[in-house]
Formats: C-alpha cells, sequence, structure tokens
C-alpha cells in the first residue's frame, strides 16, 4: 500500500503541475517581467518567511512540548510551497486566478533551492528534536532532485507546450484539470486509509502539535496578507498562496524518505485539515470585508 499510494501522489503533482503550466494563458513570467518587487516579496514570504516562523515558533515557545511525527510533518508542510489545491479556492475569483496559477509556478521553480536549504536549517536549528532527515538516507541533492522531477518539469513541459501549440493545451489543461480534481481527491483518500488506525490517536496524543498547527496556518495567511500590498483581491490571493501548503509533495517525500516514522502521515493530513478550516474561515472574513467596502467578493 505505501508504495501504491507514493505512485499515486507523485502521478498527482505530476498531472496537477503539467495541467497548472499548461493553464496560463499569455507570457508565463508576467510578473517577473512586470512586477519584480511583487513576485519576490510574495515568493520570499511563501518559500523562506512561513517555514521560518514555524521553526522560530517550535526552537522558542513550543520547544520540548510537540512529539517528533508533529514537529516532522509541520516542518515538510512549512518547506512545501506552491499548494495545488490554491486554484480551487480562487478560480471563481476573476484575475486572481491567474495570479495564484503564476505564483504557483514561481513558488514551485524556486522550490528546487529552498527546500534543500529549508532541509539543512532545519535539521540544524532542530536536531534535538529530530528532524533527523539524515536518518532517513536524504540529502539536499536528493530533495532537490526530487522537487525538480514532481514539480519543476512537468511545469516547465506543460509551459512549452502552451506556448508553441496554445490550441491544444487549452484543450489539454480542461481535461487534465479534470483529471487532477480526481486524482487530488484519491490522493487524499489513499492517505486516509494509509493513515488507518493512527489517525485518532495523533490527534488525541498531539492537542499541542495541532494548536501549533492552527497558529502557523493563520500566521501563515497574515505574512501573505501583510505582503500582498493595497489591492483587497490580491491580497486575498497571496494570502492563500502563502498559507496552504503542497500536500502532495510533502506526502511524497514523507514516503519516500519517512518509512521510519509511521505517524508523520497523520500529522501532515492533521495539518492539511487545520490549513482547510483555517482558511475557510479567512475566506469568510474577507468577503464581509470585500462587501462593507463594496468590492465583488469572487
Amino acid at each position: 500500500m505505501p508504495q501504491a499510494a507514493s505512485l499515486l501522489v507523485t502521478a498527482t503533482i505530476v498531472t496537477l503541475m503539467f495541467s497548472l503550466g499548461l493553464g496560463l494563458k499569455q507570457y508565463p513570467f508576467r510578473l517577473l517581467r512586470d512586477r519584480p518587487a511583487f513576485l519576490w516579496r510574495v515568493m520570499l514570504g511563501t518559500c523562506l518567511l512561513v517555514p521560518l516562523a514555524g521553526l522560530a515558533l517550535v526552537l522558542l515557545p513550543l520547544h520540548g512540548l510537540l512529539s517528533r511525527p508533529a514537529w516532522v510533518a509541520m516542518g515538510l508542510m512549512l518547506a512545501c510551497p506552491s499548494a495545488p489545491l490554491i486554484l480551487f479556492r480562487v478560480r471563481s475569483s476573476g484575475g486572481t486566478a491567474e495570479l495564484a496559477a503564476r505564483l504557483q509556478i514561481a513558488a514551485a521553480l524556486l522550490a528546487i533551492v529552498t527546500i534543500p536549504l529549508l532541509e539543512v536549517v532545519f535539521r540544524a536549528g532542530a536536531g534535538l528534536r529530530g528532524w533527523e532527515m539524515v536518518e532517513w538516507g536524504i540529502t539536499p541533492a536528493q530533495v532537490a532532485a526530487q522537487v525538480l522531477k514532481v514539480q519543476v518539469l512537468p511545469v516547465i513541459a506543460g509551459i512549452l507546450l502552451g506556448q508553441w501549440q496554445p490550441q491544444l493545451a487549452q484543450r489539454c489543461s480542461q481535461a487534465l484539470g479534470r483529471l487532477a480534481t480526481v486524482l487530488l481527491l484519491l490522493m487524499m483518500v489513499a492517505l486516509v486509509v494509509l493513515s488507518g488506525k493512527q489517525l485518532l490517536p495523533f490527534l488525541q496524543q498531539n492537542v499541542v502539535g495541532l494548536a501549533a498547527m492552527a497558529v502557523l496556518s493563520v500566521l501563515s495567511l497574515a505574512i501573505g496578507y501583510g505582503l500582498a500590498g493595497a489591492d483587497p483581491l490580491e491580497r486575498r490571493t497571496v494570502a492563500l498562496v502563502t498559507g496552504m501548503r503542497n500536500t502532495g509533495l510533502a506526502a511524497q517525500l514523507a514516503l519516500t524518505y519517512g518509512k521510519g516514522l509511521p505517524e508523520l502521515v497523520p500529522g501532515i493530513l492533521s495539518y492539511v485539515l487545520i490549513t482547510v478550516i483555517v482558511s475557510t474561515l479567512f475566506l469568510k472574513w474577507q468577503q464581509g470585508q470585500l462587501a462593507h467596502s463594496g468590492q465583488p467578493s469572487g
């Protein structure tokens, strides 16, 4: 089952990222050309500030209170940007969905550098609490190769096909988008089944960890909201980009390198559940704010 789940997770990420690359209708790196300061500000937030904020939270007030599975699950989720679920959240918001896609692609490309870097930082900073990815036989180069294979190359392939054959890419994007949605649902079901009897005990035994996950979810949204600028719709989109992490990539790394830590997948699922709850509350608050200001809520 773990091997089948790993293959399903890999297929889901590759399909989602390829579909994402196909779906951009115009110049895919427009933000880098037209708004470089905005792009780098958001990338700094989602790829570095969010995971480093989590590291600071764990090392300072919560040091010694978290179990190793809870801490490593949080570390993996925080280190993995470019969440596929972002587009489902903002698709009905007009131009913000396109902005989310561009930010996703930028984060996916940057992740090949930031995830291996964060692996080194997390291991050095929290080694006494058991990040200990070195015990799994993992190196920064292996992490970079994994991100390149399942995330970066599919995005680049989708972008290139979209520029070469835009009509074909549009047709494929719609079909692959539906397939990716099905695969994403199957992936979540497979992870729940894989967790089996471990999920409920994890929730019961890691109350402090769950509270830390909730704090980090709020903090991640706040970082994006604060970095976005003045436009209300962009603030909402950027907050979701920084707040929602890449479950598939985190699970893929966990299944590949975390076989000695069986409670790791339940920890990742717990973080996902809390993030969905927190982001839903955030969107409800945002709808009220936009309605009050006279802006369309999307």
